[in-house]
């Protein structure tokens, strides 16, 4: 059995391609099982310039710099980046209003199937409700037009924006 997708339903594509139609030509990343096709996709495009670091709240200030270079930048990590990065997320914010995406694996919910992943879905969303850093969820597909929508809400009220994307979204597979 052939167990490929075609290239416009591969999730990972999918989401490369609405983050390079959103403007983002920089994106800084933590790695994560479920992010792995999308990692890859990243570094394999010659339209992203991928920076590897090691901690969430590095990746938030690469995206911040580009922010304050003119561009939109990206940050690819696990939800648990939003818990490391916290003190980013809101100082760019509030303070230097500064617009950027943070695509996040949203580990811990019900398609998780690792009790220790557990937690994070239960605290990141309400740790950036309190943050006040908005986010949406993606859940039952890649949906690029949720990618459009909150790159253009991180301009429009110059603050980042989180994007909480479930198995599905990201690996085009249910748990």
């Amino acid at each position: 059995m052939n167990d490929e997708r075609p290239p416009g339903r591969d999730p990972a594509v999918v989401l490369l391609g609405a983050l390079a139609d959103a403007g983002v030509g920089i994106v800084a990343s933590l790695p994560d099982s479920w992010l792995s096709p999308l990692l890859a996709a990243v570094e394999a495009d010659p339209r992203m310039r991928h920076v590897k670091v090691t901690r969430e709240d590095d990746a938030i200030g690469v995206a911040a710099g580009v922010a304050l270079a003119g561009g939109l930048g990206a940050v690819i990590c696990q939800n648990a980046g939003m818990l490391v990065g916290a003190n980013a997320l809101a100082g760019y914010a509030h303070l230097h209003e500064l617009p950027l995406l943070v695509v996040a694996a949203q580990r811990g919910d019900v398609d998780d199937g690792f009790y220790y992943q557990a937690y994070k879905g239960r605290v990141v969303p309400p740790v950036l409700d309190a943050l006040g850093v908005p986010y949406h969820r993606m859940r039952g597909g890649a949906d690029p037009r949720l990618v459009t929508a909150a790159a253009e809400q991180a301009r429009l009220h110059r603050r980042p924006v989180v994007l909480l994307l479930d198995r599905e979204s990201l690996l085009g597979e249910a748990a």
